[in-house]
């Protein structure tokens, strides 16, 4: 009897011990395979895209929209001179044809007319002294320029809509005209046209012009520089 009860006070406490890790395992054991079996669930074929993928918009990159070659433009617009004679507010009226030679080359006759009026400076020094500033003011513009679109681009309004649009740079020979004569100039022009449809243009640039200045008593190189906002429109489908 003795005996039988220190197998039970010393035996049995021992069993119960060596039961606790075995009954952790195997619940360990069993909870890996529950997590392999729900990994496997969410597990996918390599060559099959997720549900939530296939239901976004698809966006692929795309040709030019309006094809320009061959197609007539027409834009008016208005140009304000920031540099030339203190004394002068030069501004000017713009009409220009364009031809598109390709998506790329064109080729515009522009002609302006311009309008004049003097500064507060120049105002001042013919109410107090009755002199009128030694200055030529611009009647008349006329440029033939060669154009080239340095890159085609847009900028995303939305998802869904989209502003095309062209950097350009152009040059070439033009006429300058004031009150002492005409003469003839130099021409650059940089900026960008929008294109918000396959036929209306907004073109907003700086027109650099180089020429030689004829005034009452004195001549000498002047650069003006123009900035113009035209708008336009283009003849043809664009097909």
């Amino acid at each position: 009897m003795k005996n039988m009860k220190t197998w039970k006070t010393t035996l049995l406490p021992l069993m119960l011990l060596g039961l606790v890790p075995a009954s952790a395992a195997f619940a360990a054991t069993g909870d890996m395979e529950t997590l392999e079996s729900q990994l496997d669930d969410l597990a996918l074929p390599s060559n099959v895209a997720p549900a939530t993928v296939t239901t976004e918009k698809l966006y692929s990159v795309q040709d030019r929209y309006s094809n320009l070659s061959k197609r007539l433009e027409v834009t008016l617009g208005g140009g304000q001179n920031f540099t030339g004679s203190s004394f002068l507010r030069m501004r000017q009226a713009d009409l220009t044809l364009r031809y598109h030679l390709s998506n790329r080359w064109d080729l515009a006759a522009s002609g302006s007319m311009g309008s004049n009026e003097l500064t507060g400076s120049a105002e001042r020094l013919l109410e107090r002294e009755g002199i009128l500033p030694d200055a030529a003011y611009v009647k008349n513009r006329a440029d033939l320029l060669l154009g080239y679109h340095l890159f085609y681009g847009k900028f995303r309004l939305s998802m869904d809509k989209v502003l095309y649009f062209d950097q350009y740079i152009a040059i070439g020979p033009g006429l300058v005209m004031t009150q002492y004569g005409t003469a003839p100039s130099g021409v650059a022009d940089i900026g960008l046209v929008f294109w918000p449809g396959s036929h209306m243009t907004v073109r907003f640039g700086f027109k650099n012009i180089f020429f030689n200045e004829k005034r009452m008593a004195s001549s000498s190189t002047e650069h003006h520089l123009l900035g113009h906002l035209d708008v336009g429109y283009t003849f043809g489908d664009g097909t």
